[in-house]
């Protein structure tokens, strides 16, 4: 029989799912407090909370969110560190993949982003994509330079007439 405070934490735990748009799974054995604390304020930054609860009781929260747990299992064993992603899906993984480099005790082992299972490989490879913001940049740069080159065209005659109309006044002038 579950005791009341494991029950809060689960409960804890699948209302933090539910409004989550990634989560990953990292080990973290071997980091001081004040690093943790560190990753904690990245992780604010980059609007994500970081848990770290038991394995059984993520476990509980993920299936009652009808996650399946199946390709997590291996991941799921040691200690794990939790951290939930609010605003954009990738932008932890950035600070995660830079914070890994600099302490070898902190792995990324896996993650579910955008309702998709990804291992730590995965979670790599989409850390190093260009941020939410920047893609936007680039599709509306993308978008505008065929719009700026057909004014151009468009302008060509009118400064074609005005350098025409300036050279006559100048010759005659």
């Amino acid at each position: 029989m579950p005791n009341q405070k494991n029950i809060e934490i689960v409960e804890k735990l699948k209302e933090k799912v539910v409004g989550a748009k990634s989560l990953v799974f990292a080990e973290f054995q071997g980091i001081s407090a004040n690093v943790a604390n560190d990753l904690r304020a990245a992780m604010k930054e980059a609007e994500a909370d970081v848990q770290v609860a038991k394995n059984t009781l993520l476990k509980i929260a993920l299936k009652e969110n009808k996650i399946d747990t199946g390709e997590m299992e291996e991941d799921l064993k040691n200690t794990t560190m939790t951290i939930f992603s609010y605003g954009d899906a990738i932008a932890p993984l950035k600070a995660l993949t830079e914070f890994a480099k600099k302490f070898e005790s902190f792995k990324i082992k896996a993650g579910w982003v955008e309702g998709k299972y990804a291992n730590a490989q995965q979670l790599d490879t989409l850390s190093k994509l260009p941020g939410r913001e920047q893609l936007l940049g680039q599709i509306v740069g993308t978008m505008k330079s065929p719009i700026s080159g057909f004014v151009n065209v468009l302008g060509g005659n009118q400064r074609k007439l005005v350098y025409a109309l300036k050279a006559i006044a100048e010759k005659k002038g």
